[in-house]
């Protein structure tokens, strides 16, 4: 009998997230989340299943939907449904379906969650809007910084109706996981989609945010010559600082072997910038929406659009000729033409998300509704169970109420 490679993947990947690991050892008699109705929106990865895992463990009875049309992996989610779990969503769905899994999710009790664990703020703003009328929760957590844009937006329309913890900002996403997992995914996913080597190559980066300064220097590292486009005067010096060229996307666009976009903004490849680009030119967007390369424009002048020599890119030809090549359809390219993050780098975000519900949870019914930092004792206990699963020698270690026990 055949092996259920779903089933070993969820294996492997329960081994490598160690920081879960401890928490679930740290928590297994307490239960802080017991009697919680807990709605998850996320990438439904088998990382995810491990987080998903961790909550049912620490007593919370979850339901989840996919913050995606793109990323699904259909075989984990029918492998978290077999084990008895609301989960909505499916790879390649459409938008409308996509909402009417987050709306499925939230009336899955019928007094509503009571936590929300959120990727996209698609849950808090269904919340506010759609669904404005199914109770409040007491908690919830965003963790992407497009979710916290949304939310701005959010709070300047209407009052947040309940505490919402900013879990994007922990030690875990800022130092792990944008600039070394998702730079490091991300490069992989276009190399394996172009079949492209990197060395000597002009590589344009447009961002030098967390995720685009990691791209940018693990592209440097791999040889290529890499040009930077950036909006924001404080961004674009210490990109300069930090060595690298850095010019308008007008400019860049004409060079650009391969071009990455990591801005969380729309429309940053836009019509003007198609027709300056080399043949041959790779595209690839690395934000959490698939809006920053604007696709109806290169599909309006593409003659002809049909699947590349290698799985997960696909050849445009324009005016002229010329080639272009578009990494995963525009959507984000390490999830949907790679296997995204590795384990163990989902595992400090997920970590930062699950001990923010664990630590605020007894609090946040005195706490006014609106945005919230995560607790400080975060990042300590990710940080110092991270260290020791690496053999990095500690004084201390972290404790089961979430800080740090310091040798004397």
């Amino acid at each position: 009998m055949t092996p259920d490679p779903t089933a070993a993947r969820l294996t492997q990947a329960t081994e490598q997230m160690s920081v879960l690991a401890r928490i679930r050892e740290d928590h297994q008699v307490s239960r802080p989340l017991a009697g919680q109705r807990l709605a998850l929106c996320g990438h439904l990865t088998v990382e995810t299943a491990v987080q998903v895992q961790t909550l049912t463990a620490l007593g919370a009875e979850v339901a989840c939907c996919a913050s995606s049309t793109s990323t699904t992996d259909d075989r984990v989610a029918a492998l978290m449904r077999d084990k008895g779990l609301r989960v909505s969503g499916t790879r390649g769905m459409s938008e409308a379906e996509l909402r009417d899994g987050v709306e499925a999710v939230l009336r899955h009790w019928p007094d509503g969650p009571t936590l929300v664990l959120d990727e996209g703020a698609l849950l808090i703003d269904a919340l506010h809007t759609t669904l404005a009328r199914v109770p409040p929760p007491v908690l919830a957590t965003e963790k992407t910084p497009d979710g916290l844009l949304e939310l701005d937006r959010l709070a300047r329309r209407t009052p947040l109706r309940f505490p919402v913890v900013k879990s994007d900002e922990s030690f875990g996403k800022h130092v792990i996981d944008n600039p070394h997992g998702t730079a490091q995914s991300l490069l992989e996913a276009i190399m394996a989609a172009s079949g492209r080597m990197l060395a000597g190559k002009v590589f344009v980066v447009a961002g030098y945010g967390r995720v685009g300064s990691g791209v940018a220097a693990k592209a440097r590292g791999l040889g290529a010559r890499v040009v930077v486009t950036e909006v924001r005067p404080t961004r674009a010096l210490i990109a300069a600082l930090d060595g690298f060229e850095v010019l308008p996307m007008d400019e860049a666009a004409r060079i650009g072997d391969l071009i990455c976009t990591v801005t969380g903004s729309s429309d940053v490849l836009r019509e003007r910038h198609f027709g300056l680009l080399k043949n041959g030119a790779v595209l690839a967007n690395g934000g959490h929406l698939p809006h920053e390369i604007d696709i109806p424009a290169l599909d309006r002048l593409a003659l002809e659009r049909a699947p590349a020599a290698h799985p997960g890119s696909e050849v445009l030809t324009l005016p002229g000729g010329r080639r272009v090549y578009l990494i995963g359809g525009g959507n984000i390219a390490n999830l949907t033409a790679g296997r995204g993050n590795a384990s163990e780098v989902m595992d400090v975000t997920f970590a930062s998300q699950v001990l923010a519900l664990c630590l605020s949870l007894k609090e946040a019914a005195g706490w006014p509704p609106g945005l919230h930092d995560l607790p400080p004792e975060c990042d300590e206990y990710v940080a110092a169970a991270l260290a020791r699963a690496m053999g990095i020698p500690l004084g201390g270690g972290p404790d089961p109420d979430g800080g740090e026990r310091h040798a004397g």
